[in-house]
């Protein structure tokens, strides 16, 4: 069932969401070469601690960190590790917050460079970017979730790349997945799925490789998703509010 918010309980989760930027922020400012993956999970975990939130993830059964640190290959929910991270690296980031009851979602990928000159795979990066601000714009009362899939899938598939068949979007709210999923890709016909509703609030995930769009599990981990081809994958996210005007983005400073 869909869980509509109320503006007092959209207030909340724009609080949680400004911390939850803010964090996710630093936290890509920290990812250069030579640092790990463990350092900034660290990192963030304290950040996340000093503000009296919690970090989702460690809310889910079985996951323990606070953070997700997908590098090159990885598509979601890998696992923060002692690899020093390299130049020419991808990484996403993907952080929860939980602060006064509710959830908030967000992740971003960059090139790990020395320099801020200009990044090798911005053309991968930037499709990226784009598909999410084209995506939060249809979320609008009266449009559908298959109008946030189609936008994605044309974006991501019209600057060559493939969008995750497998992996979803979703609200969020006093739980960190809740209805509807939002794909990447159009499922069916628009008109049929979920009408778009204020009230609602969504993470929307753009989830996308540079090769194939097969993913699979790469050990034993039980959580660790990969490309099949080793290709690099990206992942953009924000939580988005829809309002009567429109889309409000939450997990922004």
């Amino acid at each position: 069932m869909i869980q509509i918010k109320t503006p007092k309980e959209i207030e909340i989760m724009r609080e949680g969401g400004k911390i939850l930027a803010r964090i996710l922020s630093q936290t890509l400012e920290k990812a250069v070469p030579g640092v790990t993956t463990w350092d900034l999970d660290k990192f963030a975990d304290a950040q996340i601690a000093a503000t009296g939130a919690k970090p989702s993830f460690k809310m889910e059964k079985g996951y323990y960190f606070a953070t997700c640190m997908c590098v090159n290959d990885m598509v979601v929910h890998g696992l923060p590790d002692d690899r020093p991270l390299e130049e020419g690296d991808i990484l996403g980031i993907d952080m929860g917050v939980y602060y006064k009851g509710f959830h908030t979602d967000a992740s971003w990928t960059k090139e790990i460079q020395n320099s801020k000159g200009k990044s090798q795979k911005s053309k991968f990066l930037n499709t990226g970017e784009e598909a999410l601000k084209k995506a939060i714009a249809q979320c609008r009362p009266g449009n559908h979730i298959g109008d946030i899939s189609q936008t994605i899938q044309e974006i991501v598939e019209g600057g060559g790349y493939s969008c995750v068949k497998q992996l979803v979007g979703h609200g969020v709210g006093k739980s960190l997945h809740e209805d509807p999923e939002i794909p990447c890709y159009l499922r069916g016909q628009i008109k049929n799925t979920s009408e778009i509703k204020a009230g609602m609030v969504l993470a929307i995930e753009i989830i996308y490789n540079q090769g194939k769009s097969n993913v699979i599990y790469s050990n034993d981990d039980g959580w660790t998703i990969v490309t099949r081809d080793g290709a690099p994958s990206g992942l953009f996210e924000h939580t988005v509010a829809v309002t009567p005007s429109g889309p409000q983005i939450l997990t922004c400073t």
